[in-house]
């Protein structure tokens, strides 16, 4: 079975072409445009792996991850941004990010 695999960020390029790459590496990729997307989606379908945008419409990308947490203690998420600080960087890995990074 193959690893599930959440994209949660509002850049339809970037959401488009990470899926593609994850698909081709033979995961079970969903996007999510928003955060509250997300909450929805995960209702139903637990991700492996999570790759979470900080900044987002609506609620930040921090807001998903205590969720996605809680819903399996081992997933691995990744938060990416485009606008890195320290503070989010702390806060993110606080909140149970496994990885920050910034976007290019």
């Amino acid at each position: 079975m193959a690893e599930r695999f959440l994209i949660v960020d509002d850049d339809p390029a970037f959401t488009r072409v990470l899926s593609r790459a994850m698909t081709r590496r033979e995961y079970e990729v969903k996007v999510a445009r928003s955060a509250e997307e997300a909450e929805t989606l995960i209702q139903d379908w637990i991700p492996d792996l999570a790759t979470v945008d900080l900044k987002m419409e609506g609620n930040s990308g921090l807001s998903l991850i205590p969720q996605l947490r809680k819903l399996s203690p081992d997933m691995k998420i990744l938060m990416l941004t485009g606008y890195a600080s320290i503070a989010t960087a702390v806060e993110a890995i606080k909140l149970g990010a496994t990885q920050y990074l910034p976007k290019p």
